[in-house]
């Protein structure tokens, strides 16, 4: 475990970063897009109140249901208060951290600073990413297929923004989570004792000597973390994949409940913004800003601005300010006493 590199994370001068970023991108869409303009900030006026509640009456069972599975996940050795601080300092660290380098290692620290063992630490981390990344994998095909494509758009918006870029990007960040996905499947469920010794053999290839220590040291850590995990009853894996879906459902649905207060939107329309949903987040989980901050901004029209028209810009404004900045607060105010405590 990294202490020093989640201590560089989990620090409130990270913050600025992402803000910075954010507010450049949106400046520079203002200043170059004739569309944005002071109209278009005067649009908040027109959501319907009610979506703003609804909006924020997700994000809170989205958290509430986070926690769950966290109790899930360590069969309540996490007190809800300890699960409540392990899922916001998560946010925080996902929200300063790029999308492609990750925010486990960060997690790892969370949870063994709550009073885990470094071992069970691992073992959980690997387990609610390897979860997330299941539910991109299976619900992304079925949202395709439902739609019959229309999730990934092929909208003026798009070809102008990314050419013919969208439809490689995705299945870039989609191979990418398959290849990380079956990897950790086969060296923590399915084969860790063969994975160790396959790496151990490539370790002793002149070229990759350099960083066969580090290596290597992983793949222990997976063979132990093996321990913890295997032998757990069907149920508990089914269940860990049911609340993982609840969890990206419900922080997806946020997003609906925004663009309800603009235009009116039918059941099936609620499925199509869900699935585009899904598809941008895998499109931005490539995305070398952290947090996506200002991918999100510059991709958002894309994939709504079919949908949102002139509405687009307000609703792009409200979703960030409603889903990412308050984690960046909230872990901001609490990072100072959560270093300051000794391990529980």
């Amino acid at each position: 475990m990294d202490s020093e590199k989640a201590l560089k994370t989990l620090n409130v001068r990270s913050v600025w970063i992402p803000v910075l970023i954010g507010l450049g991108v949106v400046v520079t869409l203002i200043l170059t897009d004739d569309r944005i303009n002071a109209e278009s900030f005067g649009l908040i006026k027109q959501i319907a109140p009610l979506s703003l509640f609804a909006a924020l009456l997700v994000l809170l069972f989205k958290d509430v249901a986070n926690v769950i599975r966290l109790r899930v996940i360590s069969k309540s050795t996490l007190d809800w208060g300890s699960a409540l601080r392990v899922i916001f300092l998560w946010e925080f660290a996902i929200a300063v951290t790029p999308p492609i380098v990750g925010a486990t290692g960060v997690l790892v620290f969370i949870m063994y600073k709550e009073g885990l063992s470094f071992g069970k630490a691992l073992a959980f981390t690997l387990l609610l990413a390897t979860f997330d990344n299941l539910f991109f994998l299976t619900a992304s095909p079925l949202a395709l297929w439902l739609s019959g494509g229309e999730v990934l758009p092929e909208s003026q918006a798009a070809a102008e923004t990314l050419g013919d870029g969208l439809k490689p990007l995705f299945w870039l960040s989609y191979s990418l989570i398959l290849w990380y996905t079956a990897f950790m499947l086969s060296a923590v469920l399915l084969f860790p004792v063969t994975i160790r010794r396959f790496t151990g053999y490539l370790m002793n290839l002149k070229w990759l000597k350099k960083w066969e220590e580090p290596v290597l040291k992983q793949a222990d850590d997976l063979v132990m973390v093996s321990g913890f995990l295997r032998g757990r009853p069907w149920h508990f894996w089914l269940s860990l994949l049911g609340i993982s879906y609840v969890v990206w459902i419900l922080k997806f649905s946020m997003l609906n409940m925004v663009m309800a207060g603009f235009v009116d939107l039918s059941l099936a329309d609620h499925g199509v913004v869900l699935g585009k949903h899904l598809i941008m987040w895998i499109v931005m989980l490539v995305s070398p800003s952290p947090g996506n901050a200002g991918t999100a901004e510059f991709i958002f029209p894309v994939f709504f601005e079919s949908d949102m028209q002139r509405f687009t810009f307000i609703t792009a404004l409200i979703w960030r300010l409603m889903s990412y900045y308050p984690y960046l607060i909230i872990g901001a105010l609490l990072i100072p006493k959560w270093l300051s405590r000794k391990k529980v």
